[in-house]
């Protein structure tokens, strides 16, 4: 037998879906030193390893191009926290999303980037970070090993913290510049372009030039710009509008994040919240089939418009009733300037309190939301205080919280919702993550609301995920894209296995420019995902979040099984850092 067909593993009798939407295929696929070697149906050679596919799909692993794993990869145990990415399928993750990354934290207004990391890590992490640039924590992982394949956005609140500091108001022109030049910097070192999260403190203090003008330096050195977007309510068109504006002008590509709709109507918070609960009622117990899901298409239409127009625009998905976040962002933008020891101490105030429970009661959302109290996404006014639960929390003390709404909160221990929640992110130092769901967890109704985002042609689901060692997950850190398949392929065969693979691989690679990746075929990286779609499920719930999927056989990185049999192989490190190519 020649070395030339010596493989290290061939994948027999499976059918390959290869990730480009054509039909799949019978074939077996040969590895060599981490390439796919060769595809073709009953491949003649000797390998160190055969793997029986058969009655099988074999797909490229899933690309995951929202996340916030980089929170966790410089982690020595990182691959058990990660555990749950590998064990549903996916090879790789792009971090640094929604305006937060890890990444980049120079020296300058050091301690009010991580005060802003620490939200959402909820951890004290300047221990942990000890590097300033990409380049630097790239290098410090690759050298520890990963689990999986990483890219990095950089993060806009990042950049704006570093280049003037928790400031509420418009950079000057010097400011700009430096933030520019920092956004350089990071994409000259393989950064796959910028991420904003203009919801949040600080993004919220930027308007729409200071985004374009950053657009310019992506459209110089090549990079994407993706966008958690101002507002996700009744101003949804505009902040629509605002990114693929950024885009126009510059001709750049765009992701919009996480895309979704609440209903609401200006000076009608309390019929529209009665409305909701009562489709909601509607659909799950008298089972009437309300097409909530067309509130979503004249969004999505916004969008397909943009694409005619020549705007290279596309949007990430969960499939899941609810979101989550980090407390402090449902709070309005005065509430943070000066970053969060000093929001912290404001919220000790009883009058500051009232004057805050006042305005998330009664403030109406409007466009934009640079101060005041009339920010554009007031989602305590949208839903009432029922629509936050606690997610996680630090310390054991405040365990008991977890899964629990404000109000239920407040009642177990004799206090308003507002002092309830004051009181937590004081003694948990502002880091504290909810869900948040106008309903109740895992309403079908409310996902229903999202159906028309996942057959969209420019959707592509993410996990939006937040690993920690401690606090509830949100069970799509451990189910999206088994879920995302059974839900829309075999049980609402909305649609094909095929258009469904195409989303989770090749489509997310071509959206962030990576390459070798997404796509079975000879040459390219061999990440792959083994799994048997009969049995491809998942019960994994709000409730029991921490559940593996079933029917996830084998998942492959860089040619090494991280996953055999559906168990994880512990130590296995296979990743490796994904960088933006010229």
């Amino acid at each position: 037998m020649s070395a030339s067909k010596v493989f290290d593993t061939i994948i027999r009798n499976g059918l390959v879906v290869d990730g480009t939407g054509s039909a799949g295929r019978s074939a077996d696929v040969a590895i060599r030193r981490g390439g796919v070697a060769e595809i073709a149906p009953g491949i003649k050679g000797e390998a160190r390893k055969e793997i029986n596919a058969a009655g099988k799909i074999v797909a490229p692993g899933f690309i995951d191009l929202h996340s916030h794993a980089d929170f966790a990869i410089h982690a020595k145990n990182h691959d058990e926290i990660l555990k749950p990415l590998v064990m549903q399928g996916i090879t790789t993750f792009v971090g640094g999303n929604c305006g937060f990354s890890t990444s980049f934290i120079p020296r300058e207004h050091r301690e009010e980037s991580m005060a802003y990391l620490e939200k959402l890590s909820l951890k004290k992490m300047d221990g942990e970070i000890q590097w300033q640039t990409p380049d630097q924590l790239m290098r410090r992982v690759q050298r520890q090993g990963l689990l999986l394949n990483m890219g990095l956005l950089v993060g806009h609140g990042s950049l704006r913290i570093a280049a003037a500091g928790s400031v509420n108001r418009l950079l000057t022109p010097e400011e700009q510049r430096r933030m520019e030049r920092y956004l350089s910097t990071c994409l000259e070192m393989g950064c796959l372009g910028l991420s904003t999260g203009l919801q949040y403190y600080p993004g919220s203090q930027s308007d729409t030039a200071e985004l374009v003008s950053l657009g310019g330096v992506l459209k110089r050195l090549g990079g994407i710009f993706t966008s958690h977007l101002r507002s996700y309510s009744h101003t949804l068109d505009l902040a629509l509008e605002e990114v693929l504006s950024v885009g126009r002008a510059n001709d750049i590509p765009v992701q919009v994040s996480h895309l979704y709709w609440q209903p609401y109507t200006r000076g009608m918070a309390g019929i529209m919240k009665g409305i909701i609960r009562l489709g909601s009622f509607a659909y799950n117990t008298l089972k009437i089939p309300i097409p909530i899901e067309r509130g979503l298409q004249s969004k999505l239409e916004i969008l397909d418009r943009a694409v005619r127009e020549g705007v290279n625009v596309h949007f990430d998905q969960l499939p899941t009733a609810q979101g989550f976040t980090e407390l402090l962002a449902f709070l309005p933008p005065y509430v943070h300037e000066g970053g969060r020891g000093a929001a912290l101490k404001r919220l000790e105030d009883p009058a500051f309190r009232k004057r805050v429970q006042h305005d998330l009661e009664h403030a109406e959302p409007d466009w934009p939301h640079r101060d005041g109290a009339s920010w554009s996404f007031n989602y305590v006014r949208m839903t009432g205080w029922g629509g936050l639960r606690v997610m996680a929390v630090t310390g054991d003390k405040n365990r008991w919280m977890e899964g629990k709404t404000f109000p239920e909160i407040g009642k177990a221990n004799g206090r308003s919702p507002m002092d309830s929640l004051a009181d937590l992110l004081i003694d948990e130092k502002g880091q504290v993550l909810v869900f948040h769901t106008p309903t109740r967890p895992d309403d079908p109704f409310v996902e229903r609301s999202l159906w028309a985002a996942f057959t969209h042609p420019r959707f592509v689901p993410a996990t939006d995920t937040i690993l920690l060692p401690y606090g509830r997950p949100a069970h799509v850190f451990y189910d999206c894209f088994p879920r995302f398949i059974k839900l829309f392929v075999r049980e609402r065969k909305m649609l094909t296995i095929e258009e469904a693979v195409h989303k989770s691989t090749s489509l997310p690679a071509r959206i962030m420019g990576i390459q070798g990746r997404g796509e079975l075929k000879k040459g390219a990286c061999a990440d792959i995902v083994i799994f048997d779609l009969d049995r491809l499920d998942t019960k994994a719930t709000f409730h029991e979040p921490d559940v593996f999927p079933t029917g996830i056989e084998t998942v492959i990185i860089n040619g090494e099984a991280v996953v055999s049999g559906g168990q994880f192989n512990k130590g296995v490190r296979a990743g490796s850092i994904i960088r933006k190519r010229d």
